[in-house]
């Protein structure tokens, strides 16, 4: 059945898998899930709504893949089963409405409106408790924004002779709940001599439609963005969002080998990796108060793309000390994409786990490439009570290099 080679139930996976090791249910793992998965495809299992919520649960962090020792591509394996799940009429309702949500610019504004309001009135805690309401960033972290993509806003000046040309996915939620990383990337490329080119015909990579089993819609957003990008003139494609940055790598097979699709997939690089790559310019007076930042691993750059050193070079870069690990790197954060709005519980009791370890780690901020991530860490803190920012890599690198000017 599906793609990759078969898995031969040995159960290494198990302990990397944050559902196995929140449930201890077999069903609830990867090795358990291929078990559902090939009875389903014997007819020896109905798909039924039990069988479809074992799956269901499954975030998608890749980590069983990093863990297994045959090559497993239980990722691909989960995602042709996700169009055939069986849900119930209140969960797709409420998937319907959380999916048109994040995809409307519109809708997250007036979700942020209302989360600041509920703040204002002394009702944070409460309101981070909601169903979607509690991902959305406090007025400090974030504030809407009415532009299009962050390069006017970019306070450094493009380079005249850049070492490189680049463009940039500005994405489509993040671009609402945290345009600072947007323009914290430009403003940190530009000051490296990275030439930062502005690409209007793009727009949501399509990851949140696939991982929720809308194939056709996802394949539908590539395309316009491969469109987008392919006629751009760039050497690379930034991303600043792990999750982002996966779904752009996998445009080849996404859309049927396609030699556009294929070119903009080879072209897909982390901000950091790019950073890491062409040289940091280091600033002149790091963020030494900061010290020490904690980095948590976003699950798509440490299982999908495999980069774990350029983070913490940019970190490094920003403080002038490499990073600590804030512990459980492996483990997912609970954000994975929608999940952590689809599915609140399980989030939550994942979150609530990196909160513990920030507390026991005590850093003076915690750092993470990717924004959903971001938000849910966020969450878990406030929830905590635990008064430590979280920030990308290169809002770091950014405010350093903001305070040497």
């Amino acid at each position: 059945m599906g793609t990759g080679l078969p898995c031969v139930h040995c159960g290494l996976c198990l302990d990397t898998c944050p559902t196995y090791r929140v449930l201890g249910t077999e069903a609830d793992s990867p090795r358990g899930r291929i078990y559902l998965m090939e009875a389903v495809e014997d007819a020896t299992q109905a798909l039924d709504a039990e069988t479809s919520a074992h799956l269901d649960g499954c975030l998608g962090c890749l980590a069983c893949e990093t863990a297994c020792p045959s090559g497993v591509s239980f990722g691909e394996r989960i995602e042709e089963f996700r169009p055939r799940l069986v849900h119930s009429r209140s969960t797709r309702l409420w998937r319907r409405l959380t999916a048109s949500a994040s995809a409307s610019p519109r809708a997250l504004r007036a979700g942020l409106v209302l989360a600041h309001a509920l703040d204002a009135l002394g009702l944070e805690s409460a309101r981070r408790r909601m169903p979607a309401l509690g991902v959305l960033p406090r007025r400090r972290r974030a504030s809407p924004s009415s532009r299009r993509t962050p390069l006017v806003r970019s306070r450094a000046q493009p380079p005249k002779r850049p070492r490189a040309r680049v463009a940039l996915l500005v994405g489509c939620a993040g671009d609402v709940l945290a345009p600072r990383v947007s323009r914290a990337a430009v403003e940190v490329l530009h000051r490296c001599e990275i030439l930062v080119v502005e690409v209007a015909a793009q727009g949501c990579c399509g990851a949140l439609a696939l991982h929720a089993g809308r194939v056709d819609e996802a394949r539908a957003l590539a395309a316009r963005n491969v469109g987008g990008f392919d006629a751009a003139d760039v050497d690379v494609i930034v991303t600043t969002a792990a999750g982002c940055g996966a779904m752009l790598k996998d445009y080849g097979r996404l859309l049927g080998g396609e030699h556009a699709a294929s070119s903009v997939a080879a072209k897909a690089r982390d901000v950091c990796e790019v950073l890491m790559e062409l040289g940091i310019a280091p600033p002149e007076r790091p963020l030494a108060e900061l010290v020490p930042v904690a980095y948590h691993d976003a699950c798509h750059l440490l299982h999908a793309a495999d980069v774990t050193e350029a983070p913490r070079a940019v970190i490094a870069a920003a403080v002038g000390s490499r990073p600590i690990d804030l512990g459980e790197n492996n483990i997912c954060c609970g954000s994975a994409g929608s999940y952590n709005v689809d599915r609140p519980r399980m989030a939550g009791v994942l979150g609530r786990r990196k909160a513990e370890l920030v507390a026991e780690v005590e850093p003076r901020a915690v750092a993470v490439g990717n924004v959903g991530c971001m938000l849910q860490l966020e969450r878990a803190l406030a929830l905590a009570r635990i008064d430590v920012p979280v920030r990308h890599p290169v809002e770091l690198l950014a405010e350093a290099y903001d305070r040497s000017r």
